[in-house]
């Protein structure tokens, strides 16, 4: 593994070495054989024993592994893989597999309403949904219009007699 020494603007947020005697974390004293180690991340001073770890600190493909502390490891790896899943899946984007069973989910619950028959709708009509544009089998209105709300995105949008 390649680490590459700190360069000074990193160095600002770190603890001074003789502000501390002791690991930040398991309290072992420093001496000859015991070094201090600085976390990468919090700037907080450690142990070899408390600084096993070794990340990115950053998304970006190339970015270089560091030292960092324990406590440190465990939040930079949540936060990079939440970064990681947000890039993956823009908001608003659903998977395919989601769209189709709450699709799915949407024509059962007509199928279940239509059985009660209401002489006020017609049969079922495919519409478009104006804002996800998935096709949606929807009750229609005898005369006039309805808003309906689409089973998919929740967006609600009218439908309007033949």
């Amino acid at each position: 593994m390649n680490l590459i020494k700190p360069g000074n603007g990193e160095k600002d947020h770190w603890v001074p070495d003789e502000a501390v005697s002791k690991c930040t974390s398991c309290g072992s004293d420093f001496g000859a054989f015991n070094r201090r180690h600085h976390c990468r991340n919090c700037g907080d001073i450690f142990c070899d024993k408390c600084t096993k770890g070794r990340i990115a600190l950053t998304a970006e493909e190339n970015a270089q592994q560091v030292r960092v502390c324990d406590r440190c490891m465990a939040k930079v790896s949540q936060r990079l893989s939440n970064a990681k899943k947000a890039v993956s899946k823009p908001a608003g984007l659903q998977s395919h597999e989601d769209l189709v069973r709450r699709l799915q989910e949407e024509l059962n619950k007509n199928r279940k309403s239509g059985s009660n028959s209401d002489e006020s709708w017609k049969p079922m009509r495919e519409v478009a949904c104006p804002i996800c544009t998935v096709h949606l089998q929807v009750q229609v209105p005898a005369s006039g219009s309805q808003t309906i709300e689409c089973g998919v995105c929740q967006h609600p949008f009218l439908v309007s007699a033949d």
